[in-house]
């Protein structure tokens, strides 16, 4: 049924009353648990009694969401809590177990704007706090083919320090990324990227806790705030790891041989990861000065955002692998080991259900048909130098198409590439389909009122 692109694309953004914790929907699903116990900050029972506070609040407002499932008129109604001052007072109460000062602060701010919107001062000044913990709260945007709104979630995470340095490395070499994009196409340009928080998630709640899990969100994009030029993302390297673990490790062993293979465990691959995802968001930003999404939103809102995450992972592990690797120490077949065993990943997840899936999906296709991945039945063949020049190849492609306003070329490239025709990859795709789903599920038992 998740390989059902055509039913799925025609589904697509239709399941709001969705119940089940289990979406998209399949005929079984095979868990792996994560405990949260271990990466909870010690601030006390009144910290957790909080927490278990503020979960009851958020999944009481769920439940009453799914009660009244049709669309509000006011799209911003769909963005407010039910009971948004039961869900401020749960988190000002936890704020006051919080040692920070940044942390208390932010989650002030955040507490004010549940009852009463973000206005732009707190949210310029969320983006510059260092929060050494996090909590956030609001109806966060869940996956696109599941609803295109926000449902009520809430989640805490604290500082990842060795995440953090990570991406403080790849920062200091931010300088070389437009040099390399002009190497690829004249005009490319890099636009005003968002701070990122790598950090370890230790509470979810609401529509985050179901699944598949998001291993990062996008505020203030996420809660509704659309075009503000202060962002921040916070991305949970525990849950990523656990996913890697359990999903793209155990795929990749399967159906890739390409390099010396992707072990999610191994010293080598320790921080890829994070610098996988950090990428990625440095590929979102990446565009041409006549760059305009709108003709193309117009035309197809699923396939501009097929592109788009088409475009954020070519682009982003391309500077992944060939800005950050050597200065990083990182060997360019690893990188490539890593987004070959996420690309199985999602692809895993269905098609027509995800764009980011459906993106995974073309990149394959892609370098498939172009010849620089080879299919032994399901398995993924190839070299890594071979898949990194199909990865140019494949950006030089989107920047003549997606980044140029004329929706005509995506349209068409989007039907030669993507879901719609499995072609090589077809042998892959129905060995995935007898597989169950899988996915991990969060372990909280010690969030609860003491």
């Amino acid at each position: 049924m998740r390989f059902d692109y055509v039913r799925n694309l025609a589904a697509a953004g239709t399941y709001r009353d969705w119940r089940s914790a289990f979406w998209p929907p399949s005929a079984g699903y095979q868990l792996a648990c994560l405990d949260l116990a271990a990466e909870t900050p010690d601030l006390g029972g009144g910290f957790l009694a909080g927490l278990a506070a503020l979960r009851a609040a958020v999944e009481a407002d769920w439940q009453r969401v799914k009660e009244t499932a049709g669309p509000p008129e006011d799209a911003r109604e769909r963005r407010r809590f039910h009971a948004p001052a039961l869900v401020a007072s749960a988190m000002r109460d936890i704020a006051k177990h919080l040692p920070g000062d940044a942390d208390r602060r932010a989650l002030a701010l955040r507490a004010d704007a549940v009852e009463h919107g973000y206005p732009a001062e707190a949210l310029c000044e969320l983006a510059e706090l260092r929060e050494d913990v996090t909590l956030v709260a609001g109806h966060l945007g869940t996956w696109s083919g599941k609803d295109p709104g926000g449902l009520p979630t809430a989640f805490a995470c604290r500082r990842d320090d060795v995440g953090q340095e990570y991406v403080a490395a790849a920062l200091a070499e931010r300088h070389q990324v437009e040099p390399y994009l002009r190497a690829l196409m004249a005009d490319l340009r890099l636009g005003d990227l968002p701070a990122f928080g790598a950090t370890r998630l230790f509470f979810m709640a609401g529509e985050g806790n179901l699944h598949p899990k998001h291993i990062a969100y996008f505020l203030p994009e996420d809660e509704g705030v659309d075009q503000s030029p202060y962002k921040k993302t916070y991305y949970f390297r525990n849950t990523h790891r656990a996913v890697l673990d359990t999903v793209s490790g155990p795929l990749s062993a399967r159906y890739a041989r390409v390099g010396n293979g992707f072990d999610p465990a191994a010293e080598r691959f320790a921080g890829i990861p994070t610098l996988g995802v950090l990428s990625h968001e440095f590929g979102h930003f990446v565009h041409r000065p006549a760059t305009d999404f709108t003709p193309l939103w117009t035309a197809d809102r699923w396939v501009v955002g097929v592109l788009q995450e088409t475009a954020a992972d070519v682009f982003g592990i391309l500077v992944l692998a060939e800005v950050w690797a050597g200065p990083l120490g990182l060997d360019q077949a690893d990188v490539i080991s890593y987004y070959l065993a996420e690309c199985l990943r999602y692809v895993d997840r269905g098609l027509g259900t995800f764009p980011d899936s459906d993106g995974m999906f073309l990149q394959l296709s892609y370098l498939a048909k172009l010849g620089a991945l080879a299919l032994d039945g399901p398995v993924l063949i190839g070299e890594p130098d071979v898949v990194l020049a199909g990865l140019r190849s494949l950006a030089r492609v989107l920047a003549e198409t997606l980044l140029l306003p004329d929706p005509g070329p995506s349209l068409a490239f989007h039907a030669a590439y993507g879901p719609a025709d499995l072609g090589p990859l077809e042998p892959l795709v129905e060995e995935l389909r007898r597989r169950p789903m899988q996915s991990v599920e969060y372990v909280q038992e010690h969030i609860h009122v003491r």
